[in-house]
C-alpha cells in the first residue's frame, strides 16, 4: 500500500497537578518581651541621676557657706588691719614720739653735727645735750608693758 498519511491526533498538553505545599509544624508565636526589667532599669537610672544631682547640689551649698564664712573672716581681718594701721600712725606721730622720749629721760638735741666719712671732717660745732630741768627727774620713767623700746634708759 502506498503510504498513507497517518492521522495523528494531538492531545492537549496536560497541566501538571498543583504541587502540595510543604507542611511543617510551626512553633507558637513568641511572647511579647517582658517590660518589667526595662522599667526597672529606667527607674534605677532615673533614681541614680536624681541622687547624683542631690549630692552635687549639697556640695555647692556647702561651698557657698564656706565662701560666705571666708568672706566674713576677710572683712573682719581687714577691719583689724585698719585699726592696727591707725594705732601705728598715732604711735609714730611726732608728738607721741617726743612724749615717750621725754618719759625715757631723753632731752632734745641742739644743733646737729655731721661727720664726712670720706675725709673724716666734722661739719658743725659739737655741744653736749642740756641736762634735765630741776622739776624733771634725771632717772627715766619705768617702761610700760606696751612699750616696744627696751634698753634705751641706760645711756653712757
Amino acid at each position: 500500500m502506498s503510504q498513507m498519511p497517518v492521522a495523528t491526533t494531538v492531545r492537549p498538553a496536560r497541566r501538571p497537578a498543583p504541587a502540595r505545599p510543604d507542611l511543617r509544624v510551626v512553633s507558637p508565636a513568641p511572647l511579647a518581651p517582658r517590660r518589667l526589667p526595662f522599667v526597672l532599669l529606667c527607674s534605677f537610672v532615673l533614681a541614680a541621676g536624681l541622687f547624683a544631682l542631690l549630692m552635687i547640689n549639697m556640695q555647692l551649698a556647702s561651698g557657698t557657706y564656706a565662701l560666705h564664712d571666708l568672706q566674713q573672716r576677710s572683712i573682719a581681718l581687714a577691719q583689724d588691719e585698719q585699726k592696727l594701721r591707725e594705732t601705728l600712725a598715732v604711735q609714730e606721730s611726732p608728738a607721741v614720739l617726743a612724749q615717750r622720749a621725754e618719759e625715757l629721760g631723753l632731752v632734745p638735741g641742739t644743733a646737729p653735727v655731721f661727720l664726712d666719712v670720706s675725709d673724716g671732717s666734722v661739719a658743725g660745732e659739737p655741744t653736749p645735750a642740756p641736762t634735765p630741768t630741776d622739776n624733771e627727774s634725771a632717772a627715766p620713767a619705768p617702761a610700760t608693758p606696751s612699750s616696744s623700746v627696751s634698753g634705751a634708759d641706760t645711756a653712757g
